[in-house]
């Protein structure tokens, strides 16, 4: 009996929820605890994807590949994230080329825990780093910056989601110029076995001067294996112009405490 409870608390999947929403784009308000890593390496593509600043007319299709997210709990309200992409890019406009894409600093810091009727509330602060390619359109080269706050409540195996904020997206097209965006994603995250999560949301951009409005929505899964590998996939469909027709991702994350 001491080896079946022994075997179960270091082999089954005991993280039941996930405080981080791959393949979604959204942020949950939830911190992962302090002290633990979780490391993300992904894979998506897409179909006709827009370039900010610029209409969808160039039959974009892009392919990160590998894509590096690195998640910390550094204290019980703090958490970082960090988030770089290698690119594969063709288009009317470009060659084929394989190159840099922007790598995006972030912390989260919580507000308010999720208790009774009260959700879970933080807030992200994210910049983007313009050290991508603009004359191949692998990038902005801009610095991009993000407010985001978050909302998350839990009911047994039920999470729902929202994060709304600021974007504040660098014109590469004319000096000192900027587009101010609304940030939006709502969404929820089911248990529908102890090892496997389905998640879903809507997400994209709002208010924009330049046609950088866009939305998308995803639905994903994620597969625990044991209590450290987490498998996650999913299926996004464009809702607008702006939006790339279509596009999957796969991931595997690897969850560990220092």
């Amino acid at each position: 009996m001491r080896k079946l409870i022994l075997f179960l608390i270091l082999f089954w999947p005991a993280i039941a929820w996930s405080e981080t929403l791959y393949p979604l784009a959204s942020l949950d308000a939830h911190l992962i605890p302090k002290g633990q890593w979780d490391f993300h390496l992904g894979a998506k593509y897409t179909q006709d994807r827009w370039f900010p600043f610029e209409r969808k007319n160039t039959h974009r299709e892009e392919l990160h590949l590998p894509q590096f997210s690195l998640n910390i709990g550094l204290a019980s309200n703090i958490e970082i994230h960090f988030d770089y992409p290698y690119i594969y890019l063709d288009s009317d406009h470009t060659d084929s080329d394989w190159d840099s894409g922007d790598l995006t600093l972030g912390v989260k810091i919580n507000l308010f825990k999720d208790k009774n009727n009260f959700p879970a509330v933080s807030l992200d602060l994210s910049t983007k780093l313009p050290n991508g390619d603009y004359e191949n359109r692998f990038s902005t080269n801009e610095t991009d910056f993000f407010a985001l706050a978050l909302m998350a409540k839990r009911w047994e195996d039920l999470n729902l989601f929202l994060n709304m904020g600021l974007g504040i997206i660098g014109n590469p097209q004319v000096n000192a110029s900027q587009d101010d965006v609304f940030v939006y994603s709502v969404g929820f995250d089911y248990t529908l076995w102890p090892d496997i999560d389905l998640l879903t949301e809507i997400q994209g951009w709002a208010g924009s001067n330049y046609d950088n409005n866009y939305a998308v929505a995803t639905m994903g899964i994620q597969y625990w294996y044991l209590s450290h590998w987490r498998f996650d996939a999913g299926v996004h469909v464009g809702l607008n112009e702006q939006s790339e027709d279509w596009g999957i991702s796969i991931g595997v994350s690897y969850i560990w405490k220092w």
